[in-house]
């Protein structure tokens, strides 16, 4: 299991129980930019019992001056992040840019504001995800796609 893999598994595991965080974790998990990219700036808290948890409060600082802080990104990954952020329940971030995602990303964020609503199962069955993305488990490893 490689970093980001294990680091996907601590953060699911923290998250479970809240729909709302198991699907902004999920979300950012499976679209792949953003953990490593967390990682990277110490957005992503690791305590010394080895618990990981996205520091939501400062990475919705991040969101409200993207592009003028370390974090980096395209305008679509932007959205992915911003909407990660309001899944939580706990930021309000602007969202009027989700126009901007491609099909596969549109279906991810879909898909993620399903699980936040009504779980895991319930956003599965809605069918959004293609085979390849479909969630097995709570803390499934990543399906990247590309920014």
């Amino acid at each position: 299991m490689n970093d980001i893999n294990a680091l996907c598994a601590r953060l699911g595991e923290r998250a479970a129980g809240s729909w709302q965080e198991e699907a902004a974790v999920w979300l950012l998990a499976t679209h792949g930019h953003w953990l490593p990219e967390l990682q990277r700036t110490r957005l992503i808290d690791t305590d010394a019992d080895g618990e990981s948890r996205i520091s939501w409060r400062n990475v919705a600082i991040a969101c409200l001056n993207a592009g003028d802080g370390q974090l980096t990104g395209t305008v679509e990954a932007w959205q992915i992040l911003r909407l990660a952020c309001v899944l939580t329940g706990r930021h309000v971030l602007s969202l009027a840019n989700l126009f901007v995602l491609d099909e596969q990303n549109k279906r991810l964020a879909l898909h993620a504001m399903a699980w936040a609503a009504g779980g895991r199962v319930w956003a599965a069955s809605l069918g959004l995800l293609p085979p390849a993305c479909d969630v097995g488990t709570e803390t499934s490893e990543p399906h990247p796609v590309t920014d």
